[in-house]
């Protein structure tokens, strides 16, 4: 029986990809991706090949019916119209865009593709397209010039051509996984380009100098950000995590904050929550910020009522305490991370997890998550410690250390 529209757009996707056939050879591959394309066999120098005319919606079963007809009037072997890029392009998009929790982020990949690619190749067949051609678009990008010559818009020019270049080799690569293409020109396009530039970490002060920054943030004369400040030191967590932190993200009475995974740093549903031990001070500064906040926002702004504390807020607090050019809120991160795989008893694993830094496997990065968790409440109270007798001018194991050594000799063993 021939297939319906309904039966076309009802077809779901299965974890192996599966045909629904037509007739006349045409039939529907849906591929466990989700994607569907029309294909039909042919034998040709006596080997078997595959026909492809393109992606459902952008061609629908009446031109699929069509295209077949007029393939099977030329010579075997000849293959029908491939679809565009732009074509192609947007598929990938319908499939790429969903995953990407920042609205930001979903415009800026759409307009990569829209501004750079398609006024070059989106008319063209992907089959037509040649490395060189590919080539072309990118060192363009690189140089600042459009399609025709002209100079693009301001900014990094490096980072929107290895934007560009990674873009379309993902268009590529998603018409090879749906059967469009064998083989494609655009694996490794950015190595013709300018090596990115190495991005300058955040300024953070050396560990020796945390007392001080610590002393200098408790004189600090605004409450909502002198506390916020510290909260920060405490939790190290990243700037747009705590400015969100909310009264209902806290657990355990208290003693845990889960971060959502929508505020965590990442792409994809493979996001996690990011789940903060609260130690003894740091549990005190909430209790504090609490009192002093009239909605359901820990950090809530002392200038706006109802809006978060920003974070420029917390960043000039900085340089008027004299640390601007040498310590940013961000910096807190540093800090701590220096200091607890230099000095604490913690392995590399759990500092890592309780960074938040990103696992490439997802289900790694689920069980560490539980499997780390009483190892880092252990680590919370221990950095909380530290800083405590930062502020007090104490010395620390490590000086303690040094100083009990005599010059010259080795510290025992």
């Amino acid at each position: 029986m021939p297939l319906t529209v309904r039966q076309v757009e009802a077809a779901k996707p299965s974890e192996r990809p599966y045909k629904l056939t037509d007739g006349q050879g045409l039939y529907l591959f849906v591929a466990p991706t989700g994607s569907k394309s029309w294909r039909a066999n042919y034998v040709a120098g006596g080997k078997q090949k595959t026909r492809t005319y393109g992606l459902f919606p952008a061609i629908g079963l009446g031109e699929a019916r069509k295209l077949h007809a007029a393939a099977r009037d030329v010579e075997p072997g000849v293959d029908a119209r491939k679809p565009t890029f732009e074509a192609l392009a947007r598929e990938w998009l319908s499939t790429k865009l969903p995953s990407l929790s920042n609205p930001k982020h979903k415009i800026q990949v759409e307009n990569t593709l829209q501004v750079y690619a398609y006024p070059w190749i989106g008319d063209a067949p992907v089959d037509t397209i040649k490395r060189a051609r590919l080539v072309e678009v990118v060192k363009a990008v690189q140089a600042g010039l459009d399609v025709d010559g002209k100079p693009l818009g301001k900014g990094d020019k490096i980072e929107t051509a290895h934007r560009v270049a990674g873009r379309i080799t993902a268009v590529f690569d998603y018409a090879q996984d749906v059967g469009v293409l064998e083989g494609h020109p655009a694996s490794h396009l950015s190595r013709v380009l300018i090596p990115r530039r190495t991005k300058k970490p955040m300024p953070s002060i050396p560990k020796g100098e945390a007392g001080e920054l610590l002393r200098a943030i408790a004189g600090y004369p605004e409450p909502v950000t002198r506390m916020g400040l510290l909260l920060m030191a405490h939790t190290f967590v990243r700037v747009n995590e705590i400015l969100g932190f909310k009264n209902d993200e806290l657990r355990e009475g208290g003693a845990v904050w889960v971060v959502p995974a929508e505020r965590v740093k990442g792409e994809g549903a493979n996001k996690l929550p990011h789940v903060v031990p609260l130690s003894a001070p740091a549990r005190a500064l909430v209790r504090q910020l609490q009192a002093m906040s009239g909605c359901d926002l820990v950090l809530e702004s002392p200038a706006v009522p109802g809006r978060p504390l920003s974070e420029n807020t917390l960043l000039f607090a900085l340089y008027r305490l004299g640390y601007r050019g040498r310590m940013t809120v961000h910096g807190f991160r540093a800090l701590a991370s220096t200091v607890l795989n230099e000095e604490s008893p913690f392995k590399e694993d759990v500092i890592e997890r309780q960074l938040a830094h990103k696992e490439t496997d997802a289900v790694r990065a689920a069980y560490n998550r539980a499997e780390f968790l009483p190892q880092r409440r252990e680590l919370m109270s221990w950095w909380s410690a530290w800083l405590e007798r930062a502020a007090a001018g104490q010395p620390h194991a490590s000086e303690e250390a040094s100083r009990s050594t005599p010059p010259g000799e080795a510290s025992p063993a």
